[in-house]
């Protein structure tokens, strides 16, 4: 993991260097692969899955998820500030739900970022995951879907698959009372 100094000076006064982590992720080792906000009639909550596409185990503290808002609008940004590991091929969902110091996660959530963000999903937006200032990966939706989750369709993800629009498709199947996406696992072909 890199380290960048950052030294603040306020009135004259001098701080000691704050190090910031930059995780060792190049474009492409993380893709972002399923988005859902929270649906009315559940519990699940909003979160965006990522996909470990690299040979090794990644810690991705320091990451920064940007919703970029597609009408110019603003962006909001996730920074992940806790130890996040995940293995090679595996898969993790960053939630809006409390930090797990705050309140314990629901299983299906790795991590809590509702401190980062406090309102829901934008109705449109370009998602891009950044270490340090540099593009790891970037998806876009138009449109969330009302139930379940717009998922990433192909197997195994990849950056390049997730760029077309083709590629994605609202995954709608149900489990119980409730259409829950796929977090933490590969998601269904789409049609």
């Amino acid at each position: 993991m890199r380290t960048l100094a950052f030294v603040v000076l306020v009135a004259g006064c001098a701080r000691e260097a704050e190090p910031r982590l930059c995780p060792d992720v190049t474009t492409g080792d993380l893709v972002i692969t399923e988005v859902r906000k929270t649906s009315s009639n559940d519990t699940l909550g909003a979160w965006v899955e990522l996909y470990n596409a690299s040979s090794g185990e990644l810690d991705i503290r320091g990451m920064e998820l940007r919703f970029r808002r597609k009408d110019g609008s603003g962006e909001t940004d996730v920074v992940v500030r806790h130890s996040l590991p995940v293995a090679a091929g595996g898969y993790l969902t960053l939630g809006l739900f409390p930090d797990a110091s705050i309140s314990p996660l629901p299983d299906h959530i790795d991590y809590g970022f509702a401190g980062d963000f406090t309102t829901g999903f934008p109705s449109a937006s370009t998602l891009d995951l950044e270490a340090c200032g540099e593009l790891v990966d970037r998806a876009s939706y138009d449109s969330l879907p009302s139930m379940g989750s717009y998922a990433l369709g192909t197997t195994p993800p990849s950056a390049n698959d997730n760029d077309l629009p083709a590629n994605w498709c609202t995954d709608s199947t149900m489990v119980g009372t409730t259409y829950p996406g796929t977090p933490k696992a590969a998601n269904h072909p789409c049609p």
